[in-house]
């Protein structure tokens, strides 16, 4: 293999052109339901009810305006104004809000013996018919208004809101979210506005998940690499390092495409599993390649670090390649699990394992022999104080077998007793952080008209904007809108149905 390095490095090449392209293609899952089995008597309920009526198309687009119910009608206009907006984007279906109810009851001219009045007939100095929703005389509207206090606006607060129905066959697709995105930026153009609905929390979360991936993936590479160059003083080997994790994550995320294979929320620190696994198994070769080279005192050059490449491969060449296969068994085991992503994941790992093992054997022979003919490692500062306390541990160990073994049964048990204990968070809002816009809107209520949170376990204003004062008093207004009634009314807890 040392002998006929560049041949291996050029093939190594030529995958990694081939699987580039590929690579970029790899999509992100974004759907939940497919975190159960595909015969799940709770998902096919989910997908047969999400068929029929699209449950998870509805959102809510709310802002704040405190003159709503202005006389002049101004509050409404500004409502229809976000609504044609809102309706303006591809992939809208419907909306629903103030300014479309209070159309409703402008046309309204049924007989008055029926209905009652319906419009008011007086008039102010100067003004025209006053609009339905304004007139506090027209009693079937100020019905209509108390009705949907706490749907399209907030009966004690300047909240309003906006429902949205999605277009369903434009959300077939899960990695387009080309609606919400667009949804979301105007959101952020209303005052104190933000939007809330299951498509946007489980695309929020899925966005966050998808960058904490590729972050932990990021800066553990840099530091494990920086962490090598300080203790071995040897760039090459920490750009090594850096290629074989890359080289071997684009050639996987290649082969994945090609098998049909796409990311879930399970497989998502694929990056970082990776990277753990690449670094071990070259660091290991790396160790057995300074021994080796420091053995060989009598040599110089490129035919020493030839000869002490040669002779690490021989001693090592099994213990590195049963450690990535016991790697790989233990990933593939997941495949028995009953929940899709996680059968995927073990999968997805276990190819994973067997890219990183032909990536070192292919890479690391011609990247450690090349120009310039610097080979040599430095040692890790205090290396013989920490083989030495290693030394005497081993030694206290193997003295006082007994009582290690007792300790160590005792530790067992006390872990198994605190295991049976655990308990399963199911609230996805956990997966945001606490100051992030969307919980705070689910946790001060702003989503609670989509039946998300029970009201009864909303924490207290004062805890919940702790970490974000500005933004809460931004959002809530003032600590009494958490009691906002109708905005918390349609709870439901962890057992409710999907959707």
């Amino acid at each position: 293999m040392i002998r006929h390095r560049w041949i291996w490095f050029s093939a190594a090449l030529l995958l990694l052109a081939i699987l580039w392209p590929q690579s970029q293609r790899l999509h992100f899952d974004r759907s939940l339901e497919k975190m159960f089995p595909a015969q799940d008597p709770e998902r096919l309920t989910f997908e047969r009810v999400e068929r029929r009526f699209g449950v998870s198309q509805f959102m809510v687009f709310a802002y704040r305006d405190p003159n709503l119910w202005a006389s002049d009608g101004s509050g409404l206009e500004r409502n229809l104004q976000w609504r044609e907006k809102i309706e303006s984007i591809d992939g809208v279906r419907y909306a629903l809000d103030l300014s479309r109810i209070d159309q409703m009851l402008s046309m309204l001219k049924g007989p008055t013996s029926f209905f009652g009045p319906t419009t008011s007939t007086a008039k102010s100095k100067g003004d025209t018919a006053t609009r339905p929703l304004l007139d506090e005389r027209n009693a079937m509207a100020m019905e209509y208004r108390r009705m949907f206090a706490g749907q399209t606006h907030a009966k004690d607060t300047d909240l309003v809101a906006i429902g949205v129905l999605l277009d369903q066959e434009e959300q077939q697709d899960p990695g387009n979210n080309a609606v919400l995105e667009s949804l979301r930026s105007l959101s952020n153009s209303a005052p104190g506005g933000l939007l809330v609905g299951h498509l946007a929390m489980v695309d929020e979360g899925f966005r966050e998940i998808e960058r904490d991936g590729n972050r932990l993936a990021l800066f553990s590479t840099l530091c494990l690499s920086l962490l090598m160059l300080a203790g071995f003083r040897s760039l090459r080997w920490a750009l090594i390092v850096v290629l074989v994790v890359q080289w071997s994550l684009i050639v996987t995320r290649g082969l994945l495409v090609l098998l049909g294979w796409e990311l879930t929320m399970v497989s998502s620190m694929l990056s970082s599993i990776v990277m753990v696994v690449g670094v071990a198994t070259t660091l290991h070769w790396m160790v057995g390649y300074q021994s080796e080279y420091q053995a060989r005192v009598k040599l110089v050059g490129s035919q020493r670090a030839t000869e002490a490449l040669e002779a690490s491969l021989k001693n090592l060449w099994w213990p590195m390649f049963w450690a990535v296969v016991t790697d790989a068994i233990g990933f593939g085991s997941l495949a028995l699990s009953r929940v899709g992503p996680i059968q995927d994941y073990g999968c997805m790992m276990a190819l994973a394992c067997a890219v990183v093992l032909v990536g070192i054997f292919c890479l690391v022979p011609t990247m450690a022999l090349m120009p310039p003919a610097v080979f040599s490692l430095g040692r890790l500062p205090g290396e013989r104080y920490l083989q030495g306390l290693l030394q005497r541990v081993l030694d206290w160990a193997t003295r006082r077998s007994v009582s290690v073994i007792a300790i160590s049964a005792m530790l067992l048990a006390i872990s198994l007793i605190g295991s049976m204990r655990l308990r399963v968070e199911t609230d996805f809002l956990k997966n945001f952080q606490s100051n992030s816009p969307i919980a705070l809107a689910y946790r001060t209520g702003w989503g609670g008209c989509l039946g998300c949170r029970d009201s009864s376990t909303e924490p207290d204003h004062g805890e919940v904007f702790a970490t974000s004062p500005r933004y809460g008093k931004r959002v809530t207004g003032n600590r009494d809108s958490e009691q906002e009634r109708g905005w918390g009314n349609a709870a439901s807890d962890e057992r409710s149905e999907p959707g």
